[in-house]
């Protein structure tokens, strides 16, 4: 019974306490305890006739009891079976008694093993009174220590709710601390992608500068190329302008000896001209003498009369002091065509070659022409001069003209890229089409990069001419691009 008695205590104490602990109870023995509470309650409410109130107590002790035996089917078996059966005849007793009915004896019960089974006759409440007096100081005592106990953990509750409250502000803290580093992280990742994405760019710069300063670096290559191949034909020049030297003294020579003998030979023709004034006079008294023959002697005078004579000398005179007429050198023809225009003056300071290329870029060709060839009096044998006039016949369209100025030069210059190139284009607008086939293939093996109009030319012979060769045709037109020729619509149509 004392037990009975600490356990009805505790579950006073827990029903003071239901407003701070909400919680259905899952233990068995609060579980057991409240049910507990509830029979007491429900038989106090049912002595003092609040048959409703009994009612709904004995229900809920009922389904606790209910509870205990669905879910701790093991928890003290016997006696769960009893006070569910107790609280079943309660129950029905109540609904009789609020029906109408009499209150009936309960059904004698099995005795339980801890505690005696209840009397079925309710107690006078002389007899009734000093138990319940008992029982609720016993109640009393047990409340205000579970009271205490209860404060104290309602204190150490606000302690762990303020440590809670605490951590929960950490947390709160923390989470805006992590809010704000993950901003930071994302607005660094952005200035690192955007420093990342400006270090891609200046890296795809610096990668075409690279390739830029290797083209360049092969620029210089073929460069040094062309001025070492410059360098061999300026020597080669040297060599020739020494011959010419040599010869030029040698001609001196000879010129000196010939103006000795035109002087030896004007001497001569002083001497036979007072012969012949004698001669004359002894004509003339002959002819008085004999008529018939003074006729004949007459004609003799009259043919080398003095005065022809001394034309005759005075053009030798002439010719011997005068530079020699002979035919140029192979390759180095005189103009087949007669300029049309004035020349124009070479500026101070400029080689004639090169004043003569800037008319030619200026589209001045007439100028040119007229320029070069007037140059060209004064050095007949010079090679580039006469390849510059080739071209200028060629700007004129004088084709037939310049490939023949140009056949001899290329014969004297086997391995000059230039000088095949012009002629082939010159024998192109000529109509020489394999031959000009052929002579732009050999300036193009002496020399990748001796023009692209070169080789636009040779694409536009295998495109349009027979034999035509389309493959070939696209791939010196190509080339012809990638050296700086305009495109030509007509022809990639002629090549597809």
């Amino acid at each position: 019974m004392d037990r009975i008695a600490a356990a009805l205590l505790l579950a006073c104490a827990c029903g003071f306490s239901a407003g701070r602990a909400q919680a259905a109870p899952t233990d068995p023995a609060q579980i057991q305890t409240e049910a507990y509470v509830n029979l007491v309650q429900a038989d106090q409410s049912l002595d003092a006739g609040r048959l409703d109130e009994a009612l709904s107590q004995y229900q809920a002790a009922r389904g606790y009891y209910l509870q205990l035996a669905t879910d701790f089917p093991g928890w003290e078996p016997r006696v769960i079976q009893y006070r569910k059966a107790y609280c079943d005849n309660q129950i029905a007793d109540i609904e009789r008694r609020k029906g109408g009915g009499q209150m009936e004896e309960p059904p004698e019960l099995e005795p339980l093993p801890e505690e005696a089974r209840p009397e079925p006759a309710r107690p006078t409440p002389s007899a009734v009174e000093p138990a319940t007096a008992t029982a609720s100081s016993v109640e009393l005592d047990y409340l205000k220590s579970r009271i205490a106990s209860l404060e104290a953990e309602i204190a150490e509750f606000d302690t762990i709710q303020n440590e809670l409250d605490a951590v929960t502000a950490e947390n709160d803290k923390l989470r805006k601390d992590l809010e704000a580093a993950n901003r930071q992280l994302a607005d660094r990742a952005r200035g690192e992608q955007a420093s990342t994405e400006g270090l891609r760019a200046e890296l795809a710069a610096k990668e075409e500068r690279i390739q830029a300063l290797q083209k360049d670096l092969e620029s210089k290559k073929q460069l040094d190329q062309a001025l070492n191949e410059m360098e061999a034909q300026a020597n080669e020049l040297r060599a020739q302008n020494e011959r010419l030297n040599q010869e030029i003294k040698t001609l001196d020579g000879e010129l000196d000896g010939a103006e000795v003998r035109a002087d030896q030979a004007e001497l001569k023709a002083r001497q036979a001209g007072e012969k012949l004034a004698k001669a004359e006079q002894d004509l003339q008294k002959a002819r008085k003498e004999q008529a018939g023959a003074g006729k004949q002697v007459a004609a003799l005078p009259h043919e080398a009369g003095p005065e022809k004579t001394g034309r005759r000398e005075e053009k030798a005179k002439t010719a011997a002091k005068e530079p020699s007429t002979e035919e140029p050198k192979a390759g180095l023809a005189s103009s087949p065509v007669a300029a049309t225009v004035p020349p124009r003056p070479v500026p101070q300071g400029m080689l004639a070659s090169d004043y003569v290329r800037q008319l030619l870029q200026e589209g001045d060709n007439d100028a040119a022409l007229a320029t070069v060839q007037e140059a060209r009096k004064a050095f007949p044998t010079d090679m580039n001069l006469v390849l510059i006039e080739g071209i200028a016949l060629i700007r004129l369209q004088r084709y037939p003209e310049a490939a023949a100025m140009l056949i001899d030069l290329a014969k004297s210059n086997p391995r000059n890229a230039e000088i095949h190139a012009t002629l082939g284009a010159a024998m192109m607008g000529a109509g020489f089409y394999e031959e000009a086939r052929e002579t732009l293939l050999k300036a193009i093996k002496l020399d990748r990069n001796v023009g692209g109009e070169y080789y636009y030319n040779l694409a536009q012979l295998y495109a349009l001419v027979d034999p035509i060769d389309l493959k070939q045709a696209r791939r010196f037109y190509q080339q012809a691009r990638d050296l700086g020729v305009a495109a030509d619509k007509q022809l990639e149509k002629a090549m597809k």
